[in-house]
Order: structure tokens, then sequence, then C-alpha cells
């Protein structure tokens, strides 16, 4: 496989960990408010079935993120980096230098 493969995936790891991480935290905001509802509708929570929702998404969530640290390793391995060193704005007052990999973004 090709560096330009492994930093697609990546990158698109990196996309579904955050729609995954948004998913968990509105799931966790659907589990608190369903139980802290006075009439609560038992029948209705064994359909929704939230918790295991939730379990899923993290189930998910661990795996993705699995993939993508098996693309950073690749990506590190396989690259024929070829450092920059450049000088970043931090604050308006304040810059830092940094020495990063010009194709695959990997930071010394």
């Amino acid at each position: 496989m090709s560096l330009e493969y492994y930093i697609f995936c990546k990158n698109n790891y990196s996309k579904i960990i955050s729609n995954l991480e948004n998913i968990i935290d509105i799931y966790d905001s659907i589990i608190k408010n369903t139980y802290s509802q006075e009439n609560l509708d038992i029948n209705t929570c064994e359909i929704f079935e939230p918790e295991k929702d939730y379990i899923f998404f993290i189930d998910k969530l661990s795996h993705i993120k699995q993939l993508k640290k098996i693309c950073d390793n690749k990506i590190i391995t396989i690259c024929k980096h070829e450092f920059v060193h450049d000088l970043i704005d931090i604050t308006p007052d304040r810059s830092d230098n940094i020495t990063y990999c010009k194709f695959c973004g990997y930071t010394k």
C-alpha cells in the first residue's frame, strides 16, 4: 500500500472519530435525560435501548482509533521524510519554531 493510501485512511478515520465522539456525547445526553424523567415509560426505554447503542458506539470508536494508529505507524515507517523548518504564530505576539515532514505532517 502507498503512503497516499495510508494518509487518506488516516484523514478519514480522524473524521469518523470526531463524528463518533459527537454521537457518544449525544447518547450520553439521551441516557441522562431518559432516566431523569418522572414518568419514565419502561417499555419505551426497552425499545430504544440507549445504553446498548452507547456501548456499540464506544466499541466502534475504539476500533477506529486502533485503525488510525496502524495508519499513523505505517505512515511514519514508509514515508521518505523531508523535514521543513517553519515559524508558526502561537499568539499575535508570540511565534514558535516547528519541524515537520512536508509529505506526511510528522513533527519532530
